[in-house]
């Protein structure tokens, strides 16, 4: 029988120190900006990640997908775009 370990509470979210996996992701975002740029661009991975965490932090659950969404990184089916203005179910 394969065991495999549950978690205590299904709806945390994955962490990793004291970040989320959103958290992560915008580390790992500059962090290859930072490398593939290399130079001068390695300020932004100290800098981009110390502004955009707090200010991630102090919005409503669920903003970081909205913002994705919204610029265009991914898409929802059967959604309008989210340049739409008129919406006709």
């Amino acid at each position: 029988m394969d065991q495999s370990r549950l978690p205590i509470y299904l709806h945390q979210p994955l962490q990793v120190l004291w970040f989320d996996a959103h958290e992560m992701a915008i580390i790992v975002i500059f962090y290859l900006g930072a490398t593939i740029f290399g130079g001068i661009a390695y300020i932004t991975l100290f800098l981009g990640p110390a502004l955009l965490i707090p200010m991630k932090r102090r919005q409503a659950r669920g903003w970081f997908g909205h913002l994705a969404y919204a610029n265009g990184f991914f898409e929802l089916k059967g959604y309008p775009l989210p340049t739409a203005t008129k919406f006709n179910e």
